[in-house]
């Protein structure tokens, strides 16, 4: 049976500290935990769990070709897991965290399967309170939108319980969410490229790396 702790404005900051470290427990014991992000709702499990990510699959119906997202609570954190050039690194400090995913290299030591061999490594670190600290008590940790695969994403906990049901251990409701998505930059080559346009504009990415291509549209 899930649980449910309420961690919107209205909730105390003891009983968010306790929703928080119940979906810490929750995922460091294996198991699956929805938060609140900037973006939308988002399901969580260890990165390094191969059982964990398993079922994190089943329950979004998601074959395991499809590589999974990254996040943490800090750039540090990241940088233990992603190989990041200067340019990369340079986004990242500027703006994170935030509603950006940079997709990168995985460092070659790690042993975790996330996806296909090879493939880019998408990593985040979102601006959301209950998320950062959720994130920074776990570590590296998988990190993907809270909807059935092929379905649009979530803004409320509802919305989340009926796409994941029972599968989820721990729901943290922080109330409904603005639709947002992640901007999408591809720093795996010192071509960095825009492949998704979301809440940061190519101008705030270009005031940072001039240089960036818009490749959003192709």
């Amino acid at each position: 049976m899930s649980q449910v702790y309420k961690v919107d404005a209205q909730t105390s900051a003891a009983d968010i500290a306790l929703a928080v470290d119940a979906a810490i427990s929750a995922v460091k014991a294996g198991g699956l935990a929805v938060i609140p992000t900037d973006t939308s709702y988002a399901v969580i499990c260890d990165a390094f769990n191969n059982r964990a990510i398993t079922k994190l699959r089943m329950a979004k119906k998601q074959n395991s070709d499809i590589a999974l997202p990254i996040a943490a609570g800090s750039i540090e954190t990241i940088r233990g897991v992603a190989k990041f050039s200067t340019i990369a690194n340079d986004l990242a400090s500027a703006l994170w965290p935030g509603p950006l995913t940079l997709l990168t290299v995985a460092q070659d030591s790690l042993s975790w399967n996330i996806g296909q061999v090879g493939s880019a490594l998408a990593v985040r670190v979102p601006h959301h309170e209950v998320a950062q600290a959720v994130l920074t008590g776990v570590g590296p940790t998988v990190m993907t939108g809270a909807q059935s695969m092929g379905q649009a994403s979530v803004q409320t906990v509802e919305q989340a319980q009926a796409a994941l049901s029972d599968f989820v251990d721990v729901y943290l409701d922080g109330g409904p969410l603005s639709p947002r998505i992640s901007t999408v930059i591809d720093a795996t080559t010192d071509h960095v490229r825009m492949i998704r346009s979301g809440e940061l504009s190519l101008a705030q990415i270009r005031a940072v790396l001039p240089s960036v291509i818009d490749a959003s549209a192709s």
